[in-house]
């Protein structure tokens, strides 16, 4: 579950949670609903800007370590969208993940990093090859496994010919189809959200972890393909989408709902819900 990220206000959608505990509390009931990973931003309370420090992960990542202890933590360690605060970078990244695995490394046991370049307002993602390569075998090193989260073809490409292929990358790799979000291919008009998905499945290498974090109006169809495609891993929530329905006019309440009817759907398809120590064992994480 991807419980608030850093772009929708309450603006769009007024359910958006800002505090710590206000995202604590939708990480935990989307934990009792069946997610076995929550993806963590901060945001400034007042304001809803992205606030990334680890002071305010910490005062989020404890309650929701408290009442769900065996979750599996996945909290952005990027900065927030200020020109000051530079790109997302092995020098930017590390202070943050170094102190976060001071608390134990059950504060962060995976995190997402983009193999390709995008603007969001004043935020630049910045992909190289040099930097990604250095960014991966820190957190490598350290015991964090990176999840990519590919926009589009071009990315995928990327982590291929940038990290596997060299051998830089540890099996088994995590890779994620993100479009609809972040400056990624859009997921709509139909069908074509769902032809470049199929593309998208396609390109995947071998010995590969297989996500899906779909953003847009368009979001719970194409999350259904993916799972009829058999991805072994979805992400839904409050970061990636508004709209609970392509064509209703119904905000996400709250994120433990978006999860509850993924996983509905998805046992009336066949696919059994992973628990978090399962989920551990299919990325190869150890606590």
């Amino acid at each position: 579950a991807c419980v608030t990220g850093a772009l929708f206000s309450r603006d769009q959608n007024p359910n958006q949670p800002y505090s710590p505990k206000e995202i604590a509390r939708e990480a935990i009931e989307s934990y009792n609903e069946g997610a076995s990973m929550v993806h963590i931003h901060t945001r400034d309370e007042k304001t809803g800007w992205p606030a990334s420090n680890a002071e305010l992960l910490k005062e989020t990542l404890d309650p929701i370590i408290d009442e769900c202890p065996d979750i599996v933590l996945a909290p952005s360690v990027a900065l927030g969208f200020k020109p000051d605060e530079g790109d997302y970078s092995y020098e930017t990244v590390s202070p943050m993940v170094d102190t976060l695995l001071g608390w134990g490394s059950k504060y962060i046991q995976t995190t997402i990093f983009t193999p390709v370049s995008y603007v969001q307002d004043h935020f630049v993602n910045l992909a190289t090859e040099e930097n990604a390569v250095k960014t991966v075998r820190y957190l490598q090193n350290k015991g964090v496994k990176p999840e990519f989260m590919c926009h589009n073809w071009e990315a995928i490409a990327n982590a291929r010919e940038w990290l596997i292929k060299p051998g830089i990358l540890e099996k088994p790799y995590f890779l994620s189809m993100g479009p609809g979000m972040h400056n990624a291919t859009d997921t709509y008009p139909d069908p074509w959200g769902y032809l470049y998905l199929i593309g998208m499945y396609n390109m995947m290498p071998e010995d590969i972890v297989i996500g899906t974090s779909i953003g847009g109006r368009n979001w719970l169809p194409i999350t259904v393909q993916a799972v009829m495609l058999g991805v072994d891993f979805v992400r839904v929530g409050m970061e990636d989408a508004l709209w609970m329905y392509p064509h209703k006019k119904e905000l996400i309440s709250k994120n433990a709902h978006a999860v509850k009817k993924i996983v509905s759907i998805a046992r009336e398809l066949g696919r059994e819900i992973a628990t978090p120590n399962e989920t551990r064992k299919t990325l190869g994480i150890k606590l």
